[in-house]
């Protein structure tokens, strides 16, 4: 049973990357470099989270918000008010650390990211998929590899 969810999982996993590759891919032979919408809010939320900026970078949230971090499913937040609290207390504590977005690609509603944050000590990279609907984030997925 485990064999049979596990071939599942990679199934849908390399259908997601193909279409995400096929989408790039027809976007840039068609000459459409510009950013979709949901990029162009995904890229926003960043830019003011970077800027310490916590209401400009919730705005781009829904109210029921749900934040969970890969690969143990843990719910980091359920709601845009708990990652309010949880950026204000990064900021306070002085463990603020800005993203550099790396890459960013998207395949309808679904925006992959890959953001790095790195103190001169230890270097993470992070990979989000973001879930955008009626032009707000919904739900983010996240996984980090810390080196």
């Amino acid at each position: 049973m485990k064999f049979k969810l596990l071939a599942v999982l990679v199934i849908c996993m390399g259908m997601i990357s193909y279409n995400i590759y096929a989408n790039t891919c027809e976007r840039l032979m068609g000459g459409d470099m510009a950013e979709t919408n949901e990029e162009r809010i995904v890229r926003a939320q960043l830019e003011a989270y970077n800027n310490k900026d916590v209401e400009g970078c919730l705005q781009h949230f829904s109210d029921d918000l749900k934040v969970v971090a890969l690969p143990d499913e843990k719910i980091i937040a359920n709601s845009k008010d708990e990652i309010r609290q949880h950026v204000l207390g990064q900021i306070e504590s002085g463990q603020f650390l800005p993203a550099t977005l790396v890459d960013i690609r998207s395949n309808g509603p679904f925006v992959m990211t890959t953001e790095v944050k790195d103190n001169g000590k230890k270097k993470a990279t992070i990979s989000f998929i973001y879930y955008v609907h009626d032009g707000r984030i919904r739900k983010m997925w996240g996984g980090v590899y810390s080196e």
